[in-house]
């Protein structure tokens, strides 16, 4: 069926619109070679983070305004000239211009029409749906890290970035020609016979509870995960494993992470919200406690134990959040209701990375540099059962 082939070269297309997760592969090539500090390349992705999710809130509020093909179009150019562009670079500068701004806006951007439309298709499923699509964002680094590693190697980081820049130039280039709207909702306020009811704007869902509560525990639980996927290389290191042992044990994350995106969508579908977001609560809870059992006992095989259960947890925030949008505020303002929802993802750095930096700093320890997670899993319980009164709450459902 359309759907369904709309379905998987949408997956295939988030992989390329989650490149900027390839970077930690060019940053030590790209720091020799430029000769600048590891920190000023690494800072790149941080601009890239922020640059994705200026381009998905954009793509939020212009697309009932530009049709899908004519803003495609625009963002696969964005994409590939800010790839080409950025293999071109002789200075850190030129890198943070097309690589973080440029090529980050059109993937944002892309992202979130591509998922946006995708959903149109899938009414009747959209946990399914929305599950299979950001899964191909999480498989960017299994697909593309190794394949780079070894051309940087053997080529030059310059060349692996052109090809990549072809490929995702290409892959975007034909999504944008194939992929269309379900015809129902191609422009605002055109809805199915019955549709009407339920139907919340961007204003009014800034103004109900059901979004800040849900928004907050996507925040902490993101913020939580993240953090410790960023870290957990040094973090292995420190059991005493050798880096690519350690590197090794860092995959795990990020394979359960794409693999239980599908798993969410479906539960999702089958048993509900409720169901699905209070699964990751505990999942993230039973991390944050395996992990603390690894500190203490010193057990790397109870570390990459406690990582499987982060990216179990870590898969549930994308999935859930475009179907609970979807779902809770209707699809008439879903482009830019998602969008909004969708700028959770800029606070994890802030939550998550830079608090780590700091705490480890000051104390030199991972235990306490992780004690953040210990609250963030307390208060996403909380969350969790705050939201549940809230939804079963007639008076609150209604606003």
């Amino acid at each position: 069926m359309k759907r369904y082939f709309y379905l998987g070269l949408g997956s295939l297309a988030m992989c390329v619109f989650g490149l900027m997760y390839n970077w930690t592969v060019f940053s030590p090539a790209v720091s020799v070679q430029l000769n600048v500090s590891a920190a000023s390349v690494a800072n790149v992705f941080s601009v890239c983070q922020i640059c994705f999710c200026a381009g998905g809130v954009l793509s939020g509020f212009i697309y009932y305004r530009v049709p899908f093909r004519a803003s495609m179009l625009i963002a696969s150019l964005m994409i590939g000239v800010g790839l080409f562009l950025t293999s071109r670079a002789d200075q850190v500068a030129m890198i943070y211009a097309c690589y973080s701004v440029l090529f980050s806006l059109g993937a944002g951007f892309a992202y979130k029409a591509l998922l946006t439309t995708v959903m149109t298709w899938f009414n009747d499923k959209p946990g399914l749906a929305s599950g299979v699509l950001v899964m191909g964002a999480g498989l960017t680094a299994f697909v593309f890290n190794v394949p780079t590693s070894l051309i940087i190697e053997s080529l030059g980081w310059r060349t692996a970035m052109l090809l990549l820049a072809l490929i995702a130039f290409v892959l975007s280039l034909v999504v944008s020609l194939i992929v269309r709207p379900r015809g129902v909702v191609r422009k605002a306020g055109k809805l199915e016979e019955g549709e009407e009811e339920g139907q919340v704007s961007t204003g009014q869902m800034m103004k109900s509870t059901r979004f800040y509560v849900y928004f907050i525990w996507s925040v902490l639980v993101l913020a939580g995960c993240s953090s410790l996927t960023g870290t957990a290389v040094s973090c292995g290191i420190s059991f005493g494993i050798s880096a690519t042992m350690a590197a090794t044990l860092s995959m795990i994350i990020s394979l359960f992470n794409s693999v239980s995106r599908v798993f969410y969508g479906i539960i999702y579908d089958k048993i509900g919200r409720k169901t699905a977001m209070g699964i990751a609560t505990t999942l993230f809870i039973i991390a944050v406690i395996i992990l603390y059992c690894a500190f203490t006992l010193g057990s790397t095989a109870l570390l990459a134990v406690s990582f499987i259960f982060v990216g179990l947890s870590f898969g549930a925030v994308p999935t859930i959040s475009s179907a609970y949008i979807l779902t809770t505020f209707g699809k008439k303002y879903y482009p830019s209701n998602f969008s909004i929802q969708g700028t959770y993802t800029l606070f994890s750095p802030f939550l998550g990375t830079m608090l780590f930096s700091a705490l480890f700093t000051a104390t030199q320890s991972y235990p306490l540099s992780y004690s953040y997670l210990i609250a963030y899993a307390l208060i996403a319980l909380g969350l969790f059962f705050g939201l549940n009164r809230l939804l079963n709450n007639p008076k609150t459902t209604a606003h």
